[in-house]
């Protein structure tokens, strides 16, 4: 068999498999990569890679769970939404200047990341700026980080950008 014909054999097989298996279906303004029926986010793949080579963290804090702004953030978010939230509990906390980023889960509730911020009444809860619930088919990341920046565009980039998913059902499938 001639090459070209060959290599143009090999294209059309490729191209019959591809259209065979793999979809790409646009869901609320965005495409998705659909294969044996599951859905995969390779923008959000994308974001989630730049947003580690692009970030520095020099100036974003990690406070412990004993750490007194951890007592204030967990105060302010268990006090945010009784009873349910009173069962907070801190998986993270990251801080830049007067404003904070919690991660919490709670016994009754889904997970959920929640933007504070320090003011002279004390640490208040930005009520526009709470992410809750699965996040999929959307890689989560970069989701979570997109919905908080435009409920609180004034928060530090730098902030969410350091912002990595702990709980299981923020991790990416």
């Amino acid at each position: 068999m001639k090459k070209h014909v060959a290599l143009t054999l090999l294209a059309l097989t490729t191209l019959g498999v591809l259209n065979a298996h793999v979809d790409l279906p646009v869901i609320d303004g965005r495409r998705f990569v659909k294969m044996q029926e599951k859905l995969h986010d390779p923008i959000g793949w994308l974001e989630d890679q730049a947003s580690g080579l692009r970030v520095s963290c020099k100036e974003v804090h990690t406070h412990g769970p004993a750490s007194a702004e951890a007592g204030l953030a967990l105060a302010a978010i268990q006090a945010f939404s009784p009873p349910d939230s009173q069962s907070a509990q801190l998986r993270q906390l990251l801080a830049q200047g007067d404003w904070l980023l919690a991660e919490v889960s709670f016994d009754a509730l889904s997970p959920a990341v929640v933007a504070l911020r320090q003011q002279a009444e004390g640490v208040q809860v930005v009520d526009s700026a709470i992410w809750s619930g699965s996040t999929l088919p959307w890689r989560p990341a970069p989701l979570i980080r997109r919905h908080l920046q435009t409920q609180a565009p004034q928060m530090p980039e730098a902030l969410l950008d350091c912002f990595r998913p702990e709980d299981p059902l923020f991790q990416a499938r």
